[in-house]
């Protein structure tokens, strides 16, 4: 890192530590260098992750999960940061002299050696400062001297390729997790059967998802009805939803070995039947997915 990028980041931080860390007098600063500056990408179609070790500190990751907003989380190996507020600030490149650092976000950090996470726009800013050359610096008051602001900072080289890498990760990514789709309810009109649109879609994401997830065992698919009509007309009718929903899976692919069909009527409602909304509810075929037991 150059002599003015340094003096960039150590203004602006003394700036914010007027108001915020008290007088700092110290910087303490932890950053890869040319040599030892990495990026590493794993991931798969569930989850992509792009690490970054720093050293003498620990290690930042960027993290996708299927169905999830981006986050990036950082970690360290031993109590640097105390308590108080974390800011991360996104600095010029060597090559862009007197260009001003950006505040990407601040937040409350309890200290004690705990990972500094953040989510949303702010780590998808942090990689889009990375991805045109500049230095995202993660900082705080120090854990052992409130006077010293801590400095850790994300080096841009080596970032591209893997950055590369990483993006194709994450356009290959499920549009859907496990908890996301463990629990599914299509709500039925009164006396109807057919499945709508709304249905049908997420009766694909649940068949797409087991079809990449072999550790899904079984679905469980359970029809209920309202208290309204026959008990023996509701248990058919609860019968005759809960085949619609298991022909479908089965015609997307779902093997039949995995699914569990069943019918109950009015016998176990969600919610009261004294309501029309309630009733609305009730109307239901439930679908559950259950993992395959370890052993």
């Amino acid at each position: 890192m150059g002599i003015t990028q340094q003096l960039l980041i150590r203004t602006t931080l003394l700036l914010t530590a007027c108001t915020s860390f008290g007088q700092a007098t110290a910087f303490t600063q932890y950053q890869s260098g040319i040599s030892d500056s990495e990026w590493l990408l794993s991931g798969d179609i569930f989850s992509c992750s792009l690490t970054h070790p720093v050293p003498h500190y620990g290690e930042g990751h960027f993290i996708k999960e299927a169905g999830e907003p981006m986050k990036f989380i950082l970690q360290p190996q031993n109590e640097k940061l105390g308590p108080g507020q974390i800011y991360i600030i996104s600095q010029a490149p060597d090559w862009s002299p007197g260009v001003k650092p950006e505040t990407l976000g601040i937040l409350p950090y309890p200290g004690y050696g705990l990972t500094v996470e953040v989510g949303g726009k702010v780590a998808e800013r942090m990689l889009t400062s990375l991805d045109r050359g500049r230095h995202p610096v993660v900082a705080g008051t120090a854990w052992e001297n409130s006077r010293e602001t801590i400095e850790v900072g994300l080096s841009n080289i080596n970032f591209a390729p893997a950055y590369s890498e990483f993006r194709r990760c994450l356009s290959s990514l499920l549009p859907v997790n496990y908890d996301q789709i463990a629990r599914t309810a299509a709500l039925f009109p009164l006396n109807g059967v057919n499945l709508t649109d709304r249905i049908r879609a997420r009766l694909d994401l649940v068949a797409l998802y087991v079809s990449f997830d072999p550790s899904v065992g079984y679905i469980y698919i359970d029809g209920h009805t309202d208290a309204i009509g026959s008990r023996r007309d509701n248990r058919e009718l609860s019968k005759v939803r809960a085949e619609k929903v298991t022909a479908y899976l089965l015609e997307k692919g779902v093997p039949a070995e995995k699914i569990i069909s069943r019918y109950h009527g009015e016998r176990y409602p969600s919610t009261t039947n004294n309501t029309s909304k309630g009733r609305e509810r009730n109307r239901r075929v439930t679908i559950r997915l259950e993992k395959a037991d370890a052993g």
